[in-house]
């Protein structure tokens, strides 16, 4: 063997072996980010914190929010006959004051003797 049988030979191995080390590199990468997915799969499918819990937890709480929405129109609806009841105090008692005010700028009635 020559020299250069030999010089090829060795860069011949050595750029296999890159190809190697780079493909082993890639295998590892696509199984980590594989479990990865498939493990993050597991986990949404089933379990306390997967699809199945999710679906009835979000039956429970579409029934909350309906339930709570009732609550705030009766709330508003109350509100407003306050506020309407109010405004109808304040008027009856800004026309008592008047009544008031010219009942007490009247001269007072002659006494009787």
């Amino acid at each position: 063997m020559e020299l250069n049988e030999i010089d090829e030979e060795s860069a011949k191995h050595r750029v296999q072996e890159a190809t190697w080390a780079g493909i082993q590199r890639i295998v590892v990468l696509v199984v980590a980010f594989g479990a990865g997915f498939f493990a993050a799969w597991l986990m949404y499918g089933s379990g306390t914190q997967g699809a199945p819990a999710m679906r009835t937890r979000v039956v429970e709480l579409d029934g909350q929010i309906i339930e709570l929405k009732k609550q705030r129109q009766d709330a508003e609806g109350k509100y407003e006959v306050a506020n309407t009841r109010l405004g109808q105090c304040q008027t009856d008692l800004q026309k008592k004051n008047t009544e008031l005010a010219t009942l007490k700028a009247a001269p007072p009635p002659p006494a009787a003797n």
